[in-house]
């Protein structure tokens, strides 16, 4: 094992929106703590989540980088559109709500803007590396084996936050267990030269599931179809000849994509609902979607990242206070949000009665709550 290379307060293993605003926040609330963000890649490729609600706006305010964020001039988005439950296409303003104007993210320009604000406020950065193993070290230290261009570095920390993701690497590597609902996927193609006719978000509900299309930067866009892993094998998903043939037995979807450009081959993106038996430890905790991961159909994963950093921040405050109350508290605020998202679940998939003999929505009307 090599030597111990950095120690930190506080390490964070992912540097998304969760990661990131665990960070920010920290700064802000007790600025004596030394944080890092361990990141495994360098925000160069692009990144699925598209969309950015209007009640994130608060949350970045809190954040401190609202005025950072209106300087990227992403694209304003002001409503979305969906068929759902019947055939009619009905839309969903923005201009009703309290915060009337959502975004089109460019996704990997958001996530790095995040992490380039906690730079600029003291967290260390470190792209490029990849958590190997990790183990507890007396009573109150973790050390930290991370793989950074092929190098290996030692990182100590007094507590270590869970960023990674769906795939929460450090909290299986305490054998802490998934429990997994569903087993959606998102099957995505990117386009070029996309037509501007409707900006809106688009959903629109299918025989073997729904589709999904939003508008990118510099005038693309981006479709998936939103379907179970048995079904994508047996549609033959990956094809683009097969995807295209299925994206033509939609009303709405397929005009949308008539004068766009496929830019390559559709690519999977795992997109089922899962969360963790528990999401904290003795100097750990789960954030982000490493905790929990909703159905992409809620429009909340980068919302919810942004708002679970935020509690995160509070129960390392009081962590370093010498409390578990916080600690206590996170897991609760964490079970009640999953457990208000799985009624949310099965009331709107339940709107949805058109193929009684599918498969995939069988699956979504049958479903039993796991998480009682």
């Amino acid at each position: 094992m090599p030597d111990v290379t950095e120690t930190f307060d506080v390490v964070i293993l992912g540097g998304g929106p969760a990661g990131a605003a665990t960070a920010l926040s920290l700064r802000e609330h007790n600025p004596a703590l030394s944080l890092a963000i361990i990141e495994s890649s360098a925000y160069e490729r692009p990144r699925i989540g598209e969309t950015l609600p209007p009640n994130a706006e608060p949350l970045l305010r809190q954040l401190g980088i609202w005025e950072s964020f209106l300087q990227e001039e992403h694209a304003a988005a002001y409503g979305t559109c969906s068929t759902w439950g019947s055939a009619e296409l009905l839309g969903n303003d923005f201009f009703y709500q309290p915060y009337n104007r959502g975004w089109h993210l460019d996704r990997r320009r958001f996530d790095a803007l995040l992490v380039r604000e906690a730079e600029k406020r003291g967290v260390a950065l470190r792209t490029n590396a990849v958590l190997q193993s990790s183990e507890r070290h007396g009573s109150d230290l973790w050390r930290l084996t991370i793989n950074s261009a092929g190098q290996e570095m030692l990182l100590q920390a007094s507590f270590v936050v869970d960023a990674t993701g769906r795939r929460a690497l450090f909290a299986t590597q305490r054998g802490v267990r998934k429990i997994v609902l569903d087993h959606l996927l998102g099957v995505f193609l990117f386009f070029g030269s996309a037509a501007r006719a409707n900006d809106q978000t688009l959903v629109e509900a299918w025989a073997e599931g729904w589709w999904y299309s939003a508008l990118l930067p510099d005038a693309c866009l981006v479709a998936a179809c939103m379907t179970d892993g048995d079904i994508v094998k047996k549609l033959r998903l990956k094809s683009a000849a097969n995807w295209f043939e299925r994206v033509q037995e939609t009303l709405y979807t397929k005009q949308r994509l008539t004068a766009a450009v496929p830019l390559g081959e559709p690519s999977v993106h795992a997109a089922h609902t899962q969360r963790l038996e528990r999401v904290t430890g003795a100097g750990w905790l789960a954030a982000g979607d490493a905790a929990s991961v909703f159905d992409p159909l809620s429009s909340q994963g980068i919302t919810k990242a942004l708002r679970s950093g935020l509690w995160a921040s509070y129960a390392i405050c009081d962590h370093f206070k010498g409390t578990r109350a916080g600690l206590e508290k996170y897991e609760t605020l964490i079970a009640r949000e999953f457990k208000g998202y799985l009624a949310t679940r099965a009331e709107y998939y339940g709107q949805e009665r058109r193929w009684h003999g599918s498969p995939f929505w069988q699956r979504r009307h049958e479903a039993k709550d796991l998480f009682t």
